[in-house]
């Protein structure tokens, strides 16, 4: 008897052995990685400065021949937010620049100047013809910054698990991280767009479907920071600083094509206007709604 009761218990041992095994065998195996991520377009160029006896704060960018940004009037000990002014234009050959501002899609002055090193100065033209002298020194130069992703590859599934900010070739911050990545792992990329309209640049890293990761920069942490739940679904396809809006252009083919308008007003980004259009040009439909910041509707309100 004891002889047979060995042997029920032998074979329930190799069977649960037999059965832990398939598990153990299909366990997938996972291949971590990083990869240093290209930036979509250089970082804006922060200048601090006066024209004629007001002082100002510049921001502005430059791909190739063209120029853009904003500037605001800065206020002695005051801390609120910039009232931005938008600035469009371009530069030659010899470093000159030429700059329309706009509030609101209303032309408001123009700014013709050079840079020379670090320093961007010029004369500024109101519409009515009044000249007044400006000059502006970039400041708070840009680290020497390299964001890399931590990749996890299982069986095909690529995710990203985390962002690490290097400045001037040492880790300063890590940031977590949990996506799935569409796309090759070479064009993988980051934004670093300002998205709080504080005149420093964020980052923002596309992932999957459109849709993007966000952290807005601190400048008294010297830190990427969460960004509010509010940004976290939108896929920023374009910035104005004279708004305080972001917009959010989308496409379904030949079917439908809209955009989103969000503005950034106490920490959180809402919507207040929906458009599309739908069908086929010669009888497309389009519908347009607007809403109130009051109600500040949050996208995955």
């Amino acid at each position: 008897m004891n002889n047979v009761k060995k042997l029920f218990a032998s074979l329930a041992v190799a069977s649960a052995c037999l059965s832990i095994l398939p598990a153990y065998a299909a366990t997938p195996s996972s291949k971590m990685e990083s990869v240093t991520l290209s930036a979509v377009r250089k970082p804006a160029t922060r200048y601090e400065g006066t024209l004629s006896n007001k002082r100002i704060l510049m921001v502005l960018s430059q791909e190739g021949t063209t120029v853009e940004g904003a500037y605001a009037y800065v206020k002695q000990g005051a801390h609120d937010a910039p009232r931005w002014i938008d600035l469009s234009g371009t530069a030659n050959a010899t470093g000159g620049i030429t700059l329309v501002e706009k509030f609101k899609d209303k032309v408001t002055g123009q700014f013709d100047g050079k840079i020379a090193g670090n320093v961007f100065s010029g004369t500024w033209r109101s519409p009515d013809g009044k000249n007044l002298e400006f000059t502006a020194t970039a400041v708070g130069a840009p680290d020497d910054i390299r964001i890399v992703a931590r990749v996890a590859s299982t069986d095909g599934d690529t995710k990203l698990t985390g962002i690490d900010i290097y400045r001037d070739q040492k880790l300063t911050q890590s940031l977590p991280a949990d996506a799935n990545i569409f796309t090759s792992l070479s064009n993988l990329h980051y934004d670093n767009r300002d998205l709080n309209f504080d005149g420093y640049p964020d980052l923002a890293v596309p992932v999957e479907n459109g849709e993007q990761l966000y952290w807005l920069y601190d400048p008294a942490q010297h830190r990427y920071v969460d960004a509010p739940a509010s940004l976290r679904d939108i896929n920023v396809t374009h910035t104005r600083y004279s708004t305080d809006e972001i917009y959010e252009e989308y496409s379904g083919g030949s079917n439908y094509k809209g955009m989103n308008v969000y503005k950034y007003a106490d920490g959180k980004y809402c919507l207040i206007e929906e458009n599309m259009v739908s069908g086929e040009p010669e009888k497309a439909k389009i519908s347009k709604k607007k809403y109130p910041v009051s109600q500040c509707k949050a996208k995955e309100d």
